[in-house]
């Protein structure tokens, strides 16, 4: 599951530029249908294995464009209370997770899997759903050219006496410096001089060293409470 993460992840990219936030989302929504179907309905240990890398591409999609939906589609004094608040979600659907897991753990037949698999199909379906209902990342809208679809969007997203056009403008003039900054510029300019090379070191650290506490191994991995059936 964490290889499947780190791949989708990786190359989540290129069908964000191409398809924008919503429809990545819902693709999520689909692979993850698909992956729990195979772990729900298999016997076999190579397509369950099948299955847990297949949800890992659907995880990384789900992590990389909610998080990269919050950010676009609101407002600078409220960016960090959301993702704040898609974090402590997060952890907060970790917990339910693991409470069903133990809860079920001590079931003699199949239902001890099945449950808590089952769940997995309560978001994804509403965000499929849903997702239809709200308007397209303004911020992607106006990247892709389309100035005026970006405006409608924050004009959904915006209060009444928000200024939207304004805002528009100021995120196309945002994307217009970034284009002419980054112009003939790859990735190996993050090590090219000191400052950007000690910027790419800390922030990789960071994040390896969080990773490297073993915690997410932990509650990945952590076993049920074993009973007679176990073994």
């Amino acid at each position: 599951m964490t290889l499947g993460a780190f791949i989708s992840s990786a190359t989540a990219g290129i069908p964000s530029t191409r398809f924008g936030r919503r429809a990545c989302l819902a693709l999520a929504c689909v692979t993850c249908f698909v992956a729990n179907i195979i772990m729900m309905t298999t016997e076999n240990i190579g397509a369950l294995y099948a299955g847990r890398l297949i949800i890992g591409l659907a995880n990384g999609y789900f992590m990389t464009f909610a998080q990269l939906y919050l950010q676009e589609s609101s407002t600078a004094e409220l960016r960090g209370v959301f993702l704040t608040a898609f974090n402590f979600f997060v952890s907060f659907g970790t917990l339910i997770g693991t409470i069903v897991d133990w809860a079920t753990a001590k079931r003699p037949d199949k239902s001890a899997y099945l449950i808590p698999l089952g769940l997995i199909y309560v978001f994804p379906l509403i965000i499929i759903c849903t997702i239809w209902f709200i308007p397209e990342s303004p911020r992607w809208l106006i990247l892709q050219g389309r100035f005026d679809e970006g405006v409608k969007a924050l004009i959904w997203l915006r209060p009444k006496t928000h200024d939207s056009l304004a805002e528009a403008t100021a995120i196309r003039d945002a994307i217009d410096r970034e284009k002419e900054s980054s112009s003939g510029v790859g990735w190996l300019d993050l090590f090219s001089n000191p400052v950007d090379r000690r910027r790419t070191g800390l922030a990789v650290c960071a994040v390896l060293l969080q990773a490297a506490s073993g915690s997410m191994f932990i509650i990945g991995n952590s076993p049920p409470p074993l009973t007679r059936n176990t073994y």
